[in-house]
């Protein structure tokens, strides 16, 4: 401040001339800031609409486990496809709002993603009443019946029929309260896998090498395992975890009816027998691992704590270079893990300390998205292997740790002495068959688990475990399948952030309308106030 403008406000003294000139010193000062300011809500504002209307266009998936996204294996996938698939849905679109509410956006914008990745996946929509035709060529195809709420997917001659409720993982415990109306579709979901659903059923439909399974669940119309919960759920989880992964399952066998035709199958699978097999039904399984000489033939054998003396089954195993031994693999804490299983001798939903095993060859584990995650042997049984001079070559495959010992089960004639021995113990195999007749090399092998728990539904299911995945990435190696894609479930019980059409309504108005009009009314507000002044 000057010398004169300082003697003027002391003295209280000042001339029309410099009152003026302080006046237009204030009007430019805040006449600035303010044109400031302005400048400066007129570019946010034109940023702001620029980025509503690209919102109009593009949808930002801002979820915690990014549900409306479709990850880039499925986008490469997708986009590689040679062949036309069509997905249809046997329910009209605002007939699936209604019943699953907002959750409705997570299915229409995964289907949309697949249509829009690719120019030979084609979606629709029709009604089972109002659109026969469609509902009659796609019954044609599958052979049954389908009805609402069916997910189609169909390339050629070859279709796969899925329900709508697939795509969710659902709380068991909630659902009859949603069936009675008590509460939203959206509060008993607490995963959503319609990806993985939709890709293994493109890939399903596409594979030009499907590999037929056949489950043999039963001897005499009995079943052929033990009954127990955890048992009759891990047989339905192996049943999903092939279906899932592209194989053709049948399910049901019976071994002491069923033909087990090499012309039908590929892959059997033998799930623990109770009882002993018939040397009849030994012969059969010997005879399609043979396959007139030509092999080729897989089998997944499953032993398990709840099976009785088998000494036909036992010789078939033998002549396979192996014997299961009547006992339990016990290791310690530190080589151990706690584990959330469907059933502990009969108990529903326990807790129990499982072994960690360690994979000795990597050359069935390519597939796997992450090797590192853990897979545990509950209840395994450990594999002695026979030294037959007869071809065959034992592969151990999982291995407990070096400090493990074994619990003998009733009528084992392991000894006291054998069981408490520390060592490691095989608990999965692969055992194959190799034959070179005239230069040509031909091949039949058998993959070993010695515990229905291995296939737990809660491990199986369970993304920090391994059990799962290696099993089928071992099955695909053996047997010559390209691998599948599989894709996890996405969580959505999580607090989510999304951008829908009804928020970016709300959003291109508020940034249209509504801030316009706040900066238009302060700016009058501000005006007559430096009027008044």
């Amino acid at each position: 401040m000057n010398e004169n403008m300082q003697e003027i406000l002391e003295n209280g003294d000042m001339s029309d001339k410099q009152r003026k000139r302080l006046k237009m010193r204030k009007k430019l000062k805040y006449g600035s800031m303010a044109t400031a300011i302005t400048a400066v809500v007129i570019v946010v504002i034109i940023l702001v609409n620029v980025l509503v209307s690209m919102l109009t266009d593009v949808r930002l998936d801002l979820t915690t486990d990014n549900v409306y996204d479709v990850s880039e294996e499925t986008i490469d996938y997708v986009k590689n496809l040679d062949k036309d698939v069509e997905i249809a849905i046997s329910v009209e679109k605002d007939t699936i709002k209604s019943l699953f509410g907002t959750t409705e956006m997570m299915v229409s914008e995964t289907l949309s993603k697949y249509e829009n990745y690719s120019d030979h996946i084609s979606v629709t929509y029709f009604d089972t009443t109002k659109d026969p035709d469609i509902l009659s060529k796609y019954q044609t195809m599958y052979g049954g019946d389908i009805g609402s709420g069916a997910v189609i997917v169909s390339c050629g001659d070859r279709i796969k029929v899925s329900s709508l409720l697939e795509m969710f993982d659902i709380d068991s415990n909630k659902y009859y309260a949603y069936m009675y109306g008590q509460c939203a579709f959206s509060d008993i979901i607490t995963g959503y896998k319609g990806e993985q659903m939709l890709t293994n059923a493109i890939m399903n439909v596409t594979d030009a090498n499907v590999k037929h399974v056949g489950l043999i669940e039963k001897s005499n119309g009995n079943y052929i395992f033990s009954q127990t919960q955890g048992n009759v759920y891990a047989m339905d989880s192996l049943n999903n975890l092939l279906d899932d992964n592209g194989y053709d399952v049948k399910r049901d066998l019976d071994i002491s009816t069923a033909e087990l035709s090499a012309e039908d199958y590929d892959i059997l699978v033998l799930p623990a027998p109770v009882s002993d097999l018939s040397v009849d039904a030994t012969k059969r399984l010997s005879d399609f691992m043979y396959n007139d000489g030509k092999y080729g033939k897989y089998m997944l054998y499953i032993a398990d704590y709840t099976q009785g003396n088998t000494p036909n089954l036992d010789a078939f195993l033998k002549e396979w270079n192996i014997t299961v031994s009547k006992s339990i693999v016990n290791d310690t804490e530190d080589n151990s893990q706690v584990v959330n299983t469907y059933d502990v001798f009969y108990s529903r939903g326990q807790s129990m300390i499982a072994p960690s095993v360690t994979v000795l060859t990597q050359d069935y584990s390519g597939s796997l998205e992450n090797a590192s995650l853990p897979i545990v042997a509950p209840f395994g049984r450990p594999i002695i292997e026979e030294k037959l001079n007869n071809g065959k070559v034992v592969v151990p495959l999982w291995q407990t740790s070096d400090g493990s010992t074994e619990i003998a089960l009733k009528d084992s004639d392991v000894s006291e002495s054998e069981a408490n021995e520390t060592k490691a113990r095989t608990v999965a195999c692969l055992v194959q068959n190799q034959v070179n007749t005239d230069g040509t090399i031909y091949e039949s092998d058998m993959l070993v688990l010695t515990s229905m728990q291995m296939l737990d539904t809660m491990i199986v299911s369970d993304a920090a475990y391994n059990n799962g995945a290696y099993v089928i990435s071992a099955l695909n190696t053996i047997c010559g399948k390209e691998a599948s894609t599989v894709i996890a479930s996405k969580n959505v019980t999580a607090a989510t952030l999304d951008i829908t059409t009804e928020k970016i309504d709300t959003i291109k108005w508020t940034v249209w309308i509504v801030i316009p009009l706040i900066v238009v009314v302060c700016g009058v507000i501000v005006a007559v106030r430096r009027r008044k002044r």
